[in-house]
């Protein structure tokens, strides 16, 4: 193997890498602009029509691709997490997860969460209703605390759309801003013209460890080599209306920091994800690969090894996932991702990424341009990867 032939290729992912995933700063700079406008100005209005709301003390945290670095080409979908804080003492709420599955938990509300619709003080801030957020076992509905949220927000879009028929004005563009239901996300679309952008707001709970659900199947292991003790637990519906999803995002964010190579191969294999149209493949899939990859292997690892072999090499992580129908979660080992994915479905992913695994294997010496076939849907040819 000729060393020029080698850095052909690699020169050829790395170009994909700047031209095809690498965001645009004036892009970037705009979205900003627009997507911390428009959380602000729906966040006060929310605070001013529910007093409850307000005085949950909303909190957002900016999470997901874009903020974890692994967003690709355009800043256009953003993941917000909205912290509501309960006034009560969250070392008296039970986490329990011997009746969740796939490491989930209940949240039991204790006695004092009861007396907050009781006690004249905490009445006149909204508190009077919240009772009706639990059933029987004081346990926490994921429906009614969703509906509750909702309620909120449409109130919020309402008046803004009074104010203004667009709902949001960014100096001389007008935005129609939609709102629908997404998994565990309260999806805020922003639309002017072909200028799009997608916010997911997630109401969430945050907890701080040493506080973990009783009997959960969570690798706490993992979580406490991170040293970040928060985390949250999200409304997602499932088969379970008392079943909160876990979620460890700062804890994610902490194993593939600083790994180098690591977020420019992840970024390429989801650029190949979008350029042969498996738009249900999700990147949370994609990225529990790498999760696993990053756990098992050292950070020299991510920097030893060229792109050209890290974004082959991770592909074929995947496709041996897809092969068998099982990622597991990288938090709880026995839950897999795929499990509600239909065997079809990974059959064609497996066959379409086995397709381009072999081509790229098989002319990457004689003909290192053929990646840019699937990773962009260009046959061109390339000259600045030719030594």
């Amino acid at each position: 193997m000729k060393k020029d032939e080698r850095k052909s290729l690699e020169k050829c992912f790395q170009d994909i890498n700047r031209t095809y995933v690498r965001i645009r700063k004036e892009n970037k700079i705009m979205n900003n602009q627009i997507l911390f406008k428009a959380l602000n100005q729906l966040i006060n209005t929310m605070k001013s029509k529910n007093g409850l709301f307000r005085n949950m003390k909303p909190k957002l945290e900016f999470l997901g691709s874009y903020f974890d670095g692994v967003r690709v080409k355009h800043p256009s979908e953003y993941d917000i997490n909205l912290i509501l804080t309960i006034p009560i003492n969250y070392c008296k709420v039970s986490l329990e997860a011997a009746e969740s599955q796939n490491g989930y938990t209940f949240v039991i509300m204790p006695s004092e969460f009861r007396r907050l619709s009781k006690t004249p003080q905490t009445t006149m801030k909204g508190f009077i209703n919240t009772i009706l957020w639990c059933d029987k076992n004081h346990r926490l509905s994921v429906k009614r605390f969703r509906s509750w949220i909702q309620s909120v927000i449409d109130i919020a879009l309402g008046h803004l759309h009074d104010v203004n028929e667009y709902g949001f004005q960014e100096n001389r563009n007008a935005f129609q801003i939609q709102h629908r239901l997404s998994g565990p996300a309260n999806t805020l679309t922003l639309k002017n013209n072909d200028h799009v952008i997608d916010i997911d707001l997630v109401p969430s709970l945050s907890f701080m460890l040493p506080k973990i659900p009783n009997n959960s199947k969570i690798d706490l292991d993992k979580i406490s080599a991170t040293k970040i003790n928060q985390y949250f637990v999200v409304p997602k519906p499932s088969n379970d209306d008392y079943s909160w999803r876990l979620a460890f995002p700062f804890q994610e964010r902490f194993y593939i920091y600083n790994k180098y190579n690591l977020k420019s191969t992840l970024k390429i294999i989801k650029l190949l994800r979008d350029t042969q149209n498996l738009k249900t493949l999700s990147s949370y899939y994609i990225k529990t690969v790498f999760l696993w990859e990053s756990f098992r292997t050292d950070e020299n690892f991510w920097k030893s090894n060229a792109l050209e072999f890290l974004v082959l090499h991770m592909l074929k992580r995947l496709n041996e996932c897809l092969f068998t129908g099982k990622i597991a979660n990288f938090w709880c080992k026995e839950h897999n991702l795929l499990e509600n994915i239909k065997k079809e479905t990974c059959k064609t992913w497996f066959n379409k990424l086995s397709i381009v695994i072999n081509n790229i294997d098989r002319n990457k010496f004689v003909n290192p341009e053929i990646v840019y076939i699937y990773f962009t849907k260009e046959n061109k040819n390339k000259q600045k990867c030719i030594q």
